[in-house]
């Protein structure tokens, strides 16, 4: 499977929107989002720096990279664009959450499973093991929405992925300090948790009290990954009816 960046930008649009995909994952996450943007939108499907590439070029990268990265490209959107909306799974939604704060032009957040509260499950590592391995069956939607959301090439050698440590240290002070930072988020935000998330907490949420600006949704039927049929219908009418309330 191929993971790649999808830039459209459309002269004289007034709205662009950018997806922003979770660590070790793929623009691919948002395919059926994309697909329903009108064509007067731009829209920028961001591929983070490290991804789409090898285990390697993952140990490479770093957090600060992808706040440059994701900066720039918010920047670049912002001289053409009256508006920003930006929709983001995961490590994504606290990169989205920092360029909201930021800048003003980012005026609504669509985010998925933000991490603010950590709780693994045991079938997150099963579900790991399961695409490492490539031992899925057909009927394990988990795992085989974990390995669809999987965006670094297959590597055998378990060796390798000793470089991945400080990318996922970093990720957890993100996550700390995205608990702090929160408290300024003053953008329209609607926020997706799955209630059988097998990573974040339910009480990730917590964070969001008081802030009137913030609705909270729970996908009760899914995961980190995967999507039951009824939420993922649910997600996809959320977020075209984003895109057609005005600012």
């Amino acid at each position: 499977m191929e993971h790649k960046e999808y830039v459209r930008i459309c002269d004289g649009a007034a709205t662009a929107i950018l997806f922003i995909h979770g660590i070790v994952g793929t623009p691919n996450h948002f395919n059926e989002f994309v697909s329903l943007v009108p064509a007067s939108f731009s829209v920028y499907n961001l591929l983070l720096d490290g991804h789409g590439r090898s285990v390697k070029d993952f140990s490479k990268t770093s957090m600060k990279k992808w706040e440059t990265q994701v900066t720039s490209v918010v920047e670049e959107l912002s001289f053409t664009h009256e508006r920003i909306y930006i929709v983001a799974h995961s490590l994504g939604t606290l990169l989205a959450i920092d360029q909201a704060i930021k800048n003003n032009k980012v005026c609504k957040l669509f985010l998925l499973a933000i991490p603010l509260r950590l709780s693994i499950k045991p079938k997150m590592p099963i579900n790991s093991l399961k695409v490492f391995f490539d031992k899925i069956r057909w009927d394990d939607y988990e795992a085989l929405a974990a390995r669809n959301c999987y965006g670094i090439e297959k590597d055998k050698n378990p060796f390798h992925y000793i470089g991945w440590i400080p990318r996922f240290l970093e990720l957890f002070k993100k996550i700390r300090q995205t608990r702090q930072t929160v408290k300024l988020l003053n953008t329209t935000c609607l926020v997706y948790q799955s209630g059988k998330d097998e990573m974040v907490s339910s009480r990730s949420v917590k964070c969001f009290e008081n802030k009137p600006n913030v609705l909270v949704n729970v996908l009760h039927n899914s995961g980190h990954y995967f999507y039951s049929k009824q939420d993922f219908e649910f997600l996809l009418t959320e977020f075209n009816n984003m895109l057609e309330t005005n600012v």
